[in-house]
């Protein structure tokens, strides 16, 4: 991601905009939110128009609106040139999506190498590169004061100041990305990459910040040329925290253990009583009771709360079952599962809490989703 565009692996997800059309199998859309921006930049880009050409009115803004979809354009080459690497180094992408900041493509997994992200992440200011050159070799067959000349210098400057921002060695820039895989290539550790590049993400944005103040108090830029850089300051700002948080919730993910998150249970049978199942977890030290169905298969868990309201008169009386919460079908885990494949496990079964088995599928413990989230929180 950057001033201009953004690109990181996600969840799955369905997207949302006007589609566009496809790069290969990969659809595109365009969000509303870019028409905010093509507006905006079509109001401040012709006052430019009317210094370069003899032009006035409405047609200045005619051609403010026609840079605004050059550039457009040169994000859609952007994002479409990662979403074609992608595809080649064998991490396809699963949308691209134009929007008020440019524009994104979207994984459904990150690259499974370090090479292959750094490839995916180069392309992208290189293609803004190639842009920005062919249209300053254009410019030298355009006629002086011609809309034609303007909108190729317009076209070649904001390119190549796209593609060297976007090189900038810090998340969620594209460069950021070539520091995360060359990190991971060196280390080993690509969480631990992330968390870096991440930071670095976080130094770029406060300097591109503070170079704003700055060059509005020397008079070397105008305020509202200041304002756009602080916007982007902030913008990057956003993302890179994104980076941060991302990076340490997925290294705290890896070292995240059920053996050590699960509870100690005992399982009772479906006819037990709220009394025999208290005993029998009383007697084997367990802190909570996994009621069986009738095959032997965990059913539910008994609610520590509800069990210990009911009358001791009556405990000998009814059943666990009445205390108990139903297991949606899946909310059965083993012992062993670490990491990520913990998470998504849980993940594709939601429940608030989990039956755990160990190697001779017996109930050893329960698992709560809250302790996962606390022990996984940065």
């Amino acid at each position: 991601m950057s001033a201009a565009t953004g690109d990181a692996p996600s969840l799955p997800h369905r997207e949302s905009g006007i589609r566009l059309g496809r790069v290969g199998p990969v659809p595109v859309y365009l969000r509303p939110s870019w028409f905010l921006i093509a507006a905006a930049m079509t109001v401040f880009f012709a006052p430019t128009v009317r210094t370069w050409v003899d032009v006035t009115g409405a047609t200045a803004y005619g051609i403010s609106l026609v840079f605004a979809l050059i550039l457009l354009l040169s994000v859609f080459v952007h994002e479409a040139a990662h979403a074609v690497a992608a595809a080649a180094t064998g991490t396809p992408a699963t949308a691209i999506v134009l929007d008020l900041w440019g524009g994104h493509t979207a994984f459904d997994a990150p690259s499974a190498q370090p090479w292959r992200a750094v490839v995916v992440a180069v392309v992208g200011p290189l293609s803004n590169a190639v842009i920005a050159l062919v249209a300053n070799q254009a410019l030298g067959h355009a006629e002086p004061g011609s809309v034609t000349r303007l909108l190729l210098a317009a076209t070649a400057t904001s390119n190549l100041v796209v593609a060297v921002f976007n090189a900038l060695p810090g998340l969620p820039l594209d460069g950021g990305r070539v520091v995360e895989g060359v990190l991971w290539r060196v280390t080993g550790d690509r969480l631990r990459a992330a968390l870096i590049a991440g930071n670095a993400g976080r130094v770029i944005a406060v300097g591109t910040m503070a170079y704003a103040v700055f060059a509005v108090a020397t008079g070397e830029h105008a305020v509202s040329n200041a304002f756009w850089m602080v916007l982007v300051g902030v913008l990057l700002w956003r993302g890179a925290g994104q980076a941060v948080e991302a990076a340490r919730w997925n290294i705290r993910t890896e070292a995240a253990v059920i053996d050590d998150l699960l509870q100690p249970a005992v399982a009772v049978p479906s006819n037990a009583t709220v009394a025999g199942a208290l005993m029998s977890a009383a007697g084997a030290g367990a802190s909570a009771v996994v009621v069986l169905d009738v095959y032997g298969r965990p059913a539910a868990i008994v609610d520590e709360r509800a069990a210990a309201g009911v009358p001791a008169a009556r405990a000998e009386l009814v059943g666990a079952n009445a205390v108990a919460e139903a297991l949606p079908d899946g909310a059965v885990l083993t012992v062993g599962m670490t990491g990520q494949a913990l998470i998504q496990a849980l993940e594709q079964t939601p429940s608030a809490r989990y039956a755990v088995l160990g190697p001779d599928d017996h109930v050893v413990g329960v698992l709560d989703w809250e302790d996962v989230a606390r022990f996984v929180a940065p």
